[in-house]
């Protein structure tokens, strides 16, 4: 009879124990800054976000920005290009597979550090993911 009580104990509990766990978030908002950089090929703070964090269609990840050391995306003629390309493909893949959404806003580096071209390279690194 005792072992009966303990069971059914351990059951009511865990059954509560569940319950509590349940995801009662309406938004989760993951603020990213300053990532403009790969380390040894591999975005550190992305693997981060997809490793610890649930992205589900509840998650927005917002890049703060200077997504893009030094100078923003450079020319698609020039041999930085693809350099540049890979960390903001890097930033954008944090998401892949899943529904949540990902945001990237401009910072001094992504707009050329206020250089006339700054223009050409945030609306170039728009058109080029836009498109993709």
């Amino acid at each position: 009879m005792k072992e009966k009580i303990v069971l059914i104990g351990c059951v009511l509990f865990l059954n509560l124990s569940l319950k509590a766990q349940e995801d009662t978030i309406t938004q989760r908002i993951v603020l990213i800054g300053d990532a403009g950089q790969l380390t040894n090929g591999k975005h550190p703070v992305v693997d981060a976000v997809r490793n610890l964090i649930k992205l589900d269609k509840k998650t927005t990840v917002l890049f703060l920005g200077d997504n893009l050391y030094r100078n923003g995306l450079p020319n698609d003629q020039s041999s930085d290009y693809n350099t540049a390309r890979a960390v903001l493909d890097s930033q954008l893949s944090v998401a892949d597979g899943t529904p949540a959404k990902v945001y990237m806003i401009p910072g001094n580096h992504d707009w050329q550090n206020g250089s006339a071209s700054g223009y050409d390279a945030i609306t170039g690194a728009a058109v080029c993911y836009l498109f993709k």
